[in-house]
């Protein structure tokens, strides 16, 4: 249930820790495209274990829905995070489809991103 959160909260480290031009501190691009980018990971996995394209694509759904309006709204990520804990909640308890499995996925690790980025921004 916290491998996808554990993953964006590693992820959000990455500008803070990094030298490079590439990843400006305290931006969450950078922490989201790295996570997005792990998710083709899952093409890896049989269908049968949660991998395959349908659910790449409710991972990254779910992640333009966690941040598109994070952009406009300082406070998104408090809807972001209720969000997946409910899903957490439900999602072993029945067999859901892939694509909701990708949701759920999306949500933990845009919800590990937010509250590790807050972390990170103010330890460094």
């Amino acid at each position: 249930m916290a491998v996808p959160s554990v993953t964006g909260f590693a992820a959000s480290f990455i500008p803070y820790l990094s030298e490079s031009s590439y990843f400006s501190e305290g931006s969450i691009l950078a922490p989201f495209a790295l996570v997005a980018s792990l998710f083709l990971l899952l093409l890896l996995l049989p269908a049968e274990k949660g991998g395959g394209a349908e659910t790449i694509i409710g991972a990254w759904a779910a992640m333009l829905f966690a941040l598109l309006p994070q952009m406009l709204f300082f406070v998104w990520f408090v809807p972001v995070v209720l969000i997946w804990f409910h899903q957490s909640v439900f999602v072993w308890r029945r067999s859901y489809p892939l694509f909701r499995i990708g949701i759920w996925l999306g949500l933990g690790a845009s919800s590990g991103i937010y509250l590790g980025s807050i972390l990170a921004f103010n330890s460094f």
